[in-house]
């Protein structure tokens, strides 16, 4: 299921976008969930903020589009992001939030729908990207964290923590990322297509932040050292080889 957060002022607004994106076909209406608000307030304090896509009305009454552009991104920096208008042309700050796309209000059907089904596709990519969705230690939200954003996975108690870098750990440098998950079900996620191999029973290590391997041992490129256990250190260097010797084919 995609799900699509629409916040604009103008309730038949929100219906025509809806008529759009369904109307480009790139993703069955059946697989589309569509949630409507009509202010920054009222999404931000909505129950569940794991969208796929967020098209957002730069002009909307008392918290700009902008604003809670922003705000949203500190909660999940994974949603697709579309700005709307009918008069604010694109500014420089607004690459901040991260948005993907402008739509202008005057655009014809067509010029919508094209534009519209980019977007989708867009929506459609990053959605086939593996991910899991994380707590932090200092808030009640959850963040999505996907591959990228992650040197490795380790066991703790009954779930697991993310170990991250990249913007998530700019986000969050302090934090930690827990995951209510044990490792053998997320090892489902990302796993050796997502470039991702065992070198212990206690953690899975993305092999794409690997900057030294030896026999026993690997290096990240945060400077972590971690074991290889002697039951995992045939199967992990037949990973990091086929992994390394992709990369190079590629």
């Amino acid at each position: 299921m995609y799900k699509i957060a629409i916040c604009d002022n103008n309730k038949n607004y929100i219906e025509f976008l809806k008529k759009i994106i369904i109307d480009t076909g790139v993703i069955s209406k059946d697989k589309l969930l569509f949630c409507d608000f009509n202010s920054g307030d009222q999404l931000l304090c909505s129950q569940s903020l794991d969208f796929d896509l967020v098209i957002m009305d730069l002009k909307l009454k008392k918290m700009g589009g902008f604003e809670t552009a922003m705000k949203l991104r500190k909660i999940d920096r994974n949603f697709v992001l579309v700005f709307c208008s009918g008069v604010v042309r694109p500014e420089i700050d607004h690459f901040k939030a991260g948005v993907y796309r402008y739509l202008l209000k005057n655009f014809t059907n067509d010029q919508m729908v094209r534009e519209m089904a980019e977007v989708m596709k867009e929506v459609k990519r990053t959605k086939e990207i593996p991910y899991v969705l994380c707590k932090y230690s200092s808030g009640k939200d959850q963040i999505k964290v996907s591959a990228d954003d992650i040197l490795y996975i380790a066991i703790r108690n009954n779930a697991s923590e993310v170990f991250a870098c990249g913007k998530i750990k700019e986000q969050f440098p302090y934090e930690t990322l827990r995951v209510n998950m044990r490792l053998n079900e997320i090892s489902q996620i990302f796993n050796e297509e997502a470039g991702f191999a065992r070198a212990h029973n206690s953690y899975i290590i993305n092999m794409a932040y690997i900057t030294v391997i030896n026999s026993d041992s690997v290096k990240l490129v945060d400077e972590t050292m971690l074991p290889i256990s002697r039951s995992k250190s045939k199967e992990f260097h037949q990973a990091f080889a086929k992994f390394s010797g992709a990369k190079y084919r590629a």
